[in-house]
C-alpha cells in the first residue's frame, strides 16, 4: 500500500512537517506500506492559473496518482486551510476522485486545528474523496 503524505504548511519552521514526518516512518514501519512525503514548500506553486504546466505540477500528480490514500497534514490559519495548499491542490481534480483521505491538523492553541479539519472536509468531499472516519489533530503543537 502506497500513501501519499501532503505537508500544507507554507513556513520554513514548520511542526507540520515535524508531524508529517513522524507520521510516514511510523507508517512505513508497518509491513506493506510504502510511504510518499510531499512537502508543498518545497514545491512553491504560483497562484493557481488553468495555464501552463509546471514541473510542481508534475511532482504531487505523480504522488497523488501513485497513492492508494492520502493523508494530508496541514495548520490551522485564521480557521481554514493554509491559503498555498489550497492553491497547490486546486491544480487538480480527477486525482482526488474516490481517494481515500484523511487528514492531520496541527494548532498552536487547545483545539488542534478543528476548524481548518472542517474546511479540508468540505473539500475533500466536493472533490469525491472518501473521507476515514478518524482523524489526528494535535494541539499544542510548539510543545512537541
Amino acid at each position: 500500500m502506497n500513501i501519499a503524505v501532503i505537508q500544507g504548511s507554507p513556513r520554513s519552521e514548520s511542526n507540520s512537517l515535524k508531524v508529517a514526518q513522524f507520521l510516514s516512518e511510523s507508517l512505513m514501519s508497518r509491513p506493506g506500506v510504502k510511504t510518499t512525503l510531499v512537502n508543498l514548500k518545497d514545491l512553491n506553486f504560483p497562484n493557481f492559473d488553468d495555464h501552463g504546466e509546471l514541473d510542481q505540477a508534475h511532482q504531487l500528480q505523480k504522488a497523488l496518482l501513485s497513492a492508494d490514500g492520502i493523508l494530508f497534514v496541514f495548520p490551522e490559519y485564521n480557521g481554514g486551510m493554509p491559503g498555498a495548499m489550497k492553491n497547490a491542490l486546486d491544480y487538480f481534480r480527477a486525482e482526488y476522485n474516490l481517494k481515500p483521505m484523511a487528514a492531520t491538523t496541527v494548532s498552536a492553541g487547545p483545539f488542534g486545528g478543528i476548524n481548518a479539519w472542517h474546511a479540508f472536509h468540505s473539500w475533500a468531499l466536493y472533490v469525491g474523496g472518501i473521507l476515514l472516519p478518524n482523524n489526528l489533530k494535535v494541539s499544542n503543537v510548539s510543545s512537541l
